[in-house]
């Protein structure tokens, strides 16, 4: 699971521009484009006092419906031997093998940073993760399988990482990922206990646990529930019965 460091800050306007050229954009689009990146001014306000105006010179506008298409385009070109799934800032490589394969992920992983360095961006080795999922008969197993590496540091191997918010174990088990839920979700009933106190209406509490509190409970839940033991979903109902 690799993490781009800083990722839509990083961004090259011309190299972005240079790319959105290849896909064969008209010419009066990659001008609007260019307005839309290029020479921008930002500065902090404070109070009544602001700094003074600096021009970045890279990065793409967040909280714009075009900055996170750019940040597609941008690495589309990314390529790995192996399976490579890209969603915005996060890319998760995989590879399946039996115990006497070769395996090639190194290789893949070193692709990818060559292709950062080339590209303005960074790897972030601290946040990148891996994950062994073996379910072999031999314990050791696992020890035997060297780190990955970007730039000569070692990616930790855990037992358990969060990919587009589902906590994904070594396992394939949902236990870690039912705790985080419950436990998020129970902090969150607390804001249902003093709204009932200050003497919120009973519709107006359903409408900020439908918003606040079930989402928590639901998110991305087709991927998972299916495959609860009862002790999990009933360990959710406890939270959907609590407010």
């Amino acid at each position: 699971m690799l993490d781009f460091s800083k990722a839509f800050d990083l961004i090259n306007h011309h190299l972005l521009l240079d790319k959105l050229q290849s896909y064969g954009l008209p010419a009066h689009i990659l001008r609007w484009m260019a307005t839309f990146l290029l020479d921008r001014t930002q500065r902090v306000k404070i109070g009544n006092e602001y700094s003074h105006s600096g021009h970045p010179n890279g990065g793409v506008p967040q909280g714009t419906l075009s900055g996170p298409k750019c940040f597609l385009v941008y690495i589309n070109d990314l390529r790995t031997t192996v399976p490579l799934y890209k969603y915005v800032d996060d890319s998760t490589l995989f590879e399946i093998c039996d115990r006497n394969d070769v395996s090639v992920i190194q290789e893949s992983v070193d692709i990818a940073a060559r292709w950062t360095e080339q590209n303005d961006m960074k790897i972030n080795s601290e946040k990148s993760k891996e994950i062994i999922i073996s379910f072999a008969q031999d314990g050791n197993f696992r020890s035997t399988i060297p780190n990955i590496k970007i730039d000569g540091r070692d990616i930790a191997q855990v037992c358990h990482a969060k990919l587009l918010g589902v906590t994904i174990s070594q396992d394939l088990t949902w236990n870690k990922h039912v705790d985080n839920i419950v436990k998020k979700a129970g902090k969150r009933l607390y804001m249902l206990y003093q709204l009932k106190r200050a003497g919120i209406t009973q519709k107006d509490l359903v409408s900020v646990y439908v918003s606040v509190v079930r989402p928590v409970l639901e998110y991305a839940c087709p991927v998972w529930h299916t495959n609860l033991p009862q002790y999990l979903s009933d360990n959710i109902e406890v939270i959907q019965k609590g407010h």
